[in-house]
């Protein structure tokens, strides 16, 4: 994938999330107005009755009976409209009626007893909450003969659910504002990495090429040399190391392209990249020997060869960085479970806290007094989003070393 398009890319999800964020604040906004608007009408619908009644009662004719008439409202206006539960009690709080309570309208006493308890639960959280009213004859009279308790009407649910359901929308806007954010930062930073590795291959061309040329130059004249053989080795030298810089550059090359895996034997790759480091031990220290074990030797597995070497070079190379000044062993084991590929890199170097076991694999983060910290964060992106791996500090106790897992998936 080029570069070009991965910004073209990266710039319309930007642009996506955005869109997502606005249209979803204004339709989260759309929603609660809504609600509100709903639960406004039903608060209405309830309010109505009592200038409905007023009205009539204003034009009602003088010779109407006004108990029968306000008898007549109340079964015909009122009751059709409640859709709260209401219980009647005498005046010791014994039920004798009830509405809109999923309870045979029986007598009492004909009630089964699970039936009976769960009306005087009823009552007994009605009354908790003051939701009852005690009938007198008249209010100079202290005797009450019975009691009416009444639970919360759907409009009373929606306007005791209105803080919460503020509440919960706000969160959910505030947790998808994060979520963007959080998404735009790290597409930026891709774009940014996949830049600099991209510019970094670019930069090492045009010397590599140069040098190649030199020594093809340097070849061609060794034969007036006298110094000839002297010459030669050198020249294999040079040409050691410029394809080995040519390799790095194929390397960060590959970062933000499509891989192409192939088949490859895991156990020959650990192989080659611990022989890479055992050359050069003795210019590095003569104290540390790597040691590897493998139960992978036949098995095959679908990576890139490439991109798997150059973690286990920055894993091994770290290994080394962190037993400089000490003596002592670097384990490499490798082994097959459950349909996945372990690899263990453990050393006994100067190990690190608990607190630095994630930190380490973020860009910048390094002990070394040189370096950008750019090893571990390359070693995570090749594992984890090329290869659908995990990669791990497995465990690391200050002054005794450390352990890294690489787990692969057996494709």
């Amino acid at each position: 994938m080029k570069s070009g398009k991965l910004q073209k890319k990266a710039s319309n999800k930007s642009l996506f999330l955005k869109g997502y964020l606005i249209s979803g604040s204004v339709l989260l906004l759309v929603l609660f107005i809504i609600f509100t608007n709903i639960v406004v009408n039903n608060v209405k619908k309830d309010v109505q009755i009592v200038p409905d009644l007023y009205s009539k009662f204003v034009g009602m004719p003088s010779d109407v009976n006004l108990e029968h008439f306000l008898f007549q409202y109340f079964m015909e206006e009122i009751l059709p409209r409640i859709d709260y539960p209401i219980i009647l009690t005498d005046s010791l709080k014994a039920p004798f009626s009830w509405e809109n309570i999923d309870i045979p309208k029986n007598n009492f006493d004909q009630l089964e007893t699970r039936q009976q308890d769960i009306l005087r639960n009823m009552v007994r959280r009605m009354e908790s909450k003051h939701s009852m009213i005690p009938l007198k004859i008249s209010k100079d009279d202290d005797k009450i003969y019975s009691y009416v308790f009444y639970g919360d009407s759907q409009t009373m649910k929606q306007l005791k659910m209105m803080p919460y359901v503020g509440m919960a929308l706000i969160f959910l806007y505030v947790i998808l504002g994060m979520y963007g954010v959080y998404t735009i930062k790290k597409t930026e930073r891709d774009i940014l990495w996949v830049g600099l590795a991209k510019e970094t291959a670019h930069q090492f061309g045009t010397p590599l090429s140069s040098l190649s040329g030199w020594i093809d130059v340097l070849h061609s004249k060794m034969g007036n040399c006298k110094n000839s053989e002297d010459l030669q080795e050198m020249l294999d030298f040079m040409n050691i190391d410029v394809e080995r810089l040519s390799k790095i550059a194929s390397r960060f090359g590959k970062v933000g392209s499509v891989m192409k895996f192939q088949s490859c034997s895991l156990h020959d790759i650990i192989q080659e990249a611990i022989e890479h480091f055992e050359r050069r031990l003795p210019s590095i220290s003569n104290k540390i020997e790597i040691k590897f074990e493998s139960k992978i030797k036949s098995k095959k597995t679908n990576f890139d060869p490439d991109l798997i070497k150059w973690t286990l070079e920055n894993l091994l190379k770290n290994s080394i960085d962190a037993m400089k000044q000490r003596d002592g062993n670097i384990s490499v084991k490798a082994f097959s479970h459950k349909n996945k590929t372990y690899v263990h890199v453990t050393d006994e170097g100067i190990g690190m806290q608990k607190k630095m076991f994630k930190k380490i694999f973020r860009p910048g983060v390094t002990s070394k007094e040189r370096g950008w910290g750019l090893g571990l964060s390359l070693a995570r992106r090749i594992v984890e989003e090329y290869h659908n791996g995990k990669i791990k500090v497995m465990e690391s106790e200050v002054g005794v070393g450390t352990t890294f897992e690489i787990v692969l998936p057996e494709v």
